[in-house]
């Protein structure tokens, strides 16, 4: 176990108080009301609230701050500590030129800026990682290590495991990435780094299926979503859904619409890939060809999968890790997922 319960640390205070008072009642000949004095320190403990957990510290390896703070000496350790982060094809010529690179330099200083306040140990961090460790089979907590990387957008972490990395650099706020549209900028934020996390480890164990059917891109995404939501318990739908609270109000407000859509146009076991652009791709909306289309959030056909994933889970006594193996077909005929009008 990597955590700690309050219930745990109360009841061994409490023992430790018992214990301590027994000592004052045999020392002492002054008159005191010993009951009343259990029955505050139990209150007081109790209504601390035992609903927190306290869990073990994540490793973190500020790398950025190493490397770029480095001479050959000190490099040539890096390069034994951390041979992953360094390929054979590269010489050290290279990292050389990379630590001494004027616009990777304003990237980690700007880093530092950004950063200098930021718990990477966060409680809301290890809960994920807590919750992780409850229910995905042979999970384990990775360390995390930060650093300034040249990755896509869409790699703004990467999990392999053992680690989890996070380019700093992607998460500098959605103003500062100008060339960037702002639906694929506004989570560049590093109020969005605990549910990115959550979302690339739900996403290393649900494994794709190789079918070409909406339904089944829907409900690739609907696992990994239904995970993310048990991982990530503390952030809201919309960020969770990666778009803002005006659109996640607009989707829950029109889920009868929205999947009457999809119905009355047959396109489920459609396997037209325009489909998926359309409703499973990050994109500013939704295409559903009318007028209303610029409300909507883009990527919509992945909330309504989670929909269908989470009416699946509600209404069959089925394990987690038995949903992750689940075929896309038994999960749609069996989710008695029809939403209200």
């Amino acid at each position: 176990m990597n955590y700690i319960t309050c219930n745990y640390i109360i009841f061994h205070l409490y023992i430790f108080i018992d214990f301590v008072l027994n000592l004052i009642k045999l020392y002492t000949t002054k008159l005191m009301d010993y009951n009343k004095i259990y029955t505050v320190i139990f209150i007081v403990f109790f209504s601390i609230g035992c609903d927190h957990v306290i869990y073990n510290d994540v490793e973190i390896v500020r790398f950025e701050k190493e490397f770029y703070n480095s001479d050959e000496k000190k490099l040539d350790d890096l390069i034994d500590e951390y041979p992953f982060l360094f390929p054979d094809q590269f010489s050290k010529t290279t990292w050389i030129n990379k630590i001494n690179d004027s616009i990777e330099n304003d990237l980690y200083n700007y880093s530092l800026i950004e950063f200098k306040d930021y718990n990477f140990n966060s409680n809301q961090v290890q809960s994920i990682f807590h919750n992780a460790n409850n229910i995905l089979d042979n999970f384990k907590t990775p360390t995390l290590i930060t650093l300034i990387s040249k990755s896509d957008f869409n790699e703004r972490i990467i999990y392999s495991g053992p680690y989890l990395f996070i380019s700093l650099n992607l998460y500098f706020g959605s103003n500062y990435y100008t060339n960037i549209p702002n639906y694929l900028s506004f989570n560049m934020n590093k109020l969005f780094i605990p549910n990115d996390i959550a979302f690339k480890i739900s996403e290393r164990f649900v494994q794709s299926k190789d079918d070409r059917t909406l339904i089944s891109n829907m409900i690739h995404f609907g696992k990994i979503l239904y995970i993310n939501k048990l991982l990530n318990k503390e952030d809201e739908d919309w960020v969770i859904f990666n778009t803002n609270q005006k659109k996640m109000k607009w989707t829950i407000d029109n889920e009868f619409e929205i999947w009457s859509y999809f119905v009355e146009n047959e396109y489920f076991f459609n396997t037209n890939i325009d489909l998926r652009s359309r409703f499973i791709s990050l994109s500013p909306y939704s295409k559903f060809n009318l007028d209303i289309d610029k409300e909507s959030p883009g990527g919509i056909g992945r909330w309504l999968g989670y929909k269908i994933v989470d009416s699946y889970m509600k209404n069959n006594k089925v394990s987690l890790n038995d949903l992750i193996d689940l075929d896309h077909y038994t999960i749609f005929k069996n989710s008695k997922y029809k939403p209200f009008k």
